[in-house]
């Protein structure tokens, strides 16, 4: 898949793998910062909510707390007045005391509105009570019976009851109660026993409160994990050891999550230190983060529309930068067409600007190679051209030149018999095909030959110093090459001269070339004709008949090793002229030497 994906970019044009870059670079950020931010977020808001939560059901129980402290102080100070303690303690109760206990007890119940029944039993048997809807609870002098000995337990302390469901009448209603034994001030001894029921509703209208904040629901569990309230009421007066919630509910408080029914929620719980009732908070972790899930939607609208942005951005800036690629490579194409008259418009200095400067620089070097490439094989032909002009059957230049040889030996005329051999020898040498290229020692043979046909034509006593190594004569060169220079040194240098006349050749290797020098003593040239040659050297200047020789060499060398190799021209007035041939040192030659 790895590779499925690398070769998919690699497909990829330039511009578009700028957009994708472009695209990552900026999505994949925003994209990471978005999830980090939420989850960060979501934390944030569980475990502020964990600790605000505790910080209210502490508060709610705070105020179920009050409510209990109230009737505890209720039961531990208003029944130890000193009439109702005699009237309590006497076995045989007068009607006064009997209805003094009833009216004590009727006060007792109109002190808290919550409060549904008080009821007091003496140690005798009897029952005095005071109930808000008129009805005693069946069960209440059995229960009376149950709780005695728990009273007593708590060494005059009050005890509270979870959460009972009673039958009033024919209502089955739930109430929690608080029980206390009753004391002779004096003997400390029990005189009877005293019952608060309260109502449920104090407690439900804390934990509806806590509901109305939390947006979840509320359990609150005994010691002995029976539940006294919970929001659906459900539970009530159930034991829940078993249940999930109150198992994982270790400690006087903390929280954590939990899962009922496929809905997470966030679970706070916190224990009453008065009661030792243990308050359970569940809240849907969806209501937690239904702000977060708002930032969250309101992120990734953000995101795409940044997404969509850096599209349109990437998208520009790529086809921007790519533009000048996109000429460039238009522009490669007609080339590749073989239209070479394009350019590329430089606009810029940047790396384009640069690359498509070079562009037009090669293009115009090509266009300057194919015109020389062009030239040159304009003058190849037409050299071709003139020597097939001035080619003469060789067989018949070689016999007819035999016979006059073969005449002069029989009339014992020498001279012109060697005049002869050697003329067909130079004929034979120039026009002989096959071997365009000979060795430095034949080019040195050849030019002896000439120089006796010169002397012979000129009456002059010509003479040739050579100066070269012995590996130097194993060098191959291109035939002709010491005659048009050694030609043009006797026709214009020793013009005026008769005698002494001195050509010296010499040779020498300089870094990676190899020179011939080509020396006469003969009049020398003016600065102007020196100027005149060398241009005409270089191509500035058309050849004249006086140099066309020269050129012609020079021509040669060049079209056979390249520009940098080719002829050297100096001359000094009076003194001479000096004709220096550059060629290359060829490796095969240097290897074989």
């Amino acid at each position: 898949m790895r590779s499925g994906i690398w070769h998919w970019i690699v497909r990829l044009s330039l511009t578009q793998k700028l957009i994708t870059v472009f695209v990552i670079l900026i999505t994949v950020p925003i994209v990471a910062i978005s999830m980090i931010s939420y989850a960060s977020y979501s934390k944030s808001i569980e475990k502020n909510t964990a600790v605000y939560v505790n910080q209210i059901s502490q508060k709610i129980l705070e105020r179920v707390d009050q409510y209990v402290s109230d009737i505890k102080r209720v039961t531990g100070s208003q029944i130890y007045m000193q009439d109702i303690q005699e009237s309590l303690a006497n076995p045989t109760k007068t009607l006064e005391e009997t209805n003094r206990l009833q009216n004590f007890v009727k006060g007792l119940n109109s002190l808290k509105n919550d409060t549904e029944s008080v009821y007091i039993f003496d140690n005798f048997g009897n029952m005095y009570d005071s109930t808000k809807n008129d009805t005693i609870r069946a069960d209440i002098r059995q229960q009376a019976v149950d709780l005695r000995q728990q009273v007593r337990n708590a060494q005059g302390s009050s005890i509270v009851i979870s959460t009972q469901k009673i039958t009033v009448g024919h209502t089955d209603k739930y109430y929690f109660s608080i029980a206390r034994e009753l004391k002779n001030t004096n003997s400390l001894e029990g005189i009877g026993m005293i019952i608060f029921d309260s109502r449920i509703q104090v407690i439900a209208d804390a934990v509806s409160e806590l509901d109305e904040v939390t947006k979840g629901r509320t359990m609150v569990i005994d010691d002995q994990n029976t539940v006294i309230y919970d929001s659906e009421q459900r539970w009530i007066s159930t034991n829940v050891a078993n249940n999930e919630l109150v198992q994982k509910a270790v400690g006087a408080h903390g929280s954590f999550k939990v899962t009922l029914e496929g809905k997470t929620y966030l679970t706070s719980y916190t224990t009453s230190e008065v009661t030792g009732w243990k308050q359970i908070v569940l809240i849907p972790v969806d209501q937690l983060t239904e702000e977060t899930r708002v930032t969250r939607d309101f992120t990734m609208i953000l995101v795409l529309l940044s997404i969509t942005v850096a599209l349109i951005t990437s998208a520009i800036i790529a086809i921007a930068l790519t533009r000048p690629l996109r000429t460039l490579m238009r522009t490669m194409k007609q080339v590749n067409k073989e239209n070479l008259d394009v350019q590329i418009p430089v606009k810029y200095s940047d790396e384009f600007g640069i690359l498509a400067k070079h562009f037009n620089n090669m293009i115009r070097r090509i266009n300057e190679l194919v015109e020389e490439v062009y030239q040159t094989q304009n003058r190849k032909r037409e050299a071709e051209l003139r020597s097939l002009q001035h080619q003469i059957n060789p067989h018949f230049i070689y016999n007819t030149l035999e016979v006059i040889r073969m005449t002069a030996e029989v009339k014992r005329d020498y001279e012109i018999s060697e005049m002869t051999y050697n003329l067909g020898e130079l004929l034979r040498y120039g026009i002989l095909r096959g071997t365009d290229q000979v060795t430095i020692h034949k080019e040195l043979d050849h030019l002896e030959k000439y120089l006796a046909l010169q002397s012979f034509r000129f009456s002059k006593d010509i003479q040739l110093e050579l100066d070269i190594s012995e590996v130097h004569l194993t060098y191959p060169v291109i035939k002709l090459l010491f005659q048009p220079i050694v030609e043009n040194a006797i026709l214009h240098g020793f013009e005026m001269k008769e005698e002494n006349c001195l050509i010296t050749i010499s040779s020498y290797e300089e870094k990676s070339a190899l020179y011939f020098s080509v020396r006469d003593n003969g009049c020398g040239m003016e600065e102007s004709q020196l100027r005149i040659i060398r241009n005409a050297l270089m191509g500035i200047q058309q050849e004249n008949r006086s140099n066309i020789g020269i050129a012609n060499v020079n021509e040669r060398i060049v079209l056979q090793y390249g520009a940098p190799f080719g002829l050297q021209v100096s001359s000094e007035p009076e003194v001479g002229t000096t004709v220096t041939i550059v060629l290359p040192i060829l490796e095969a030659w240097k290897e074989s030497a």
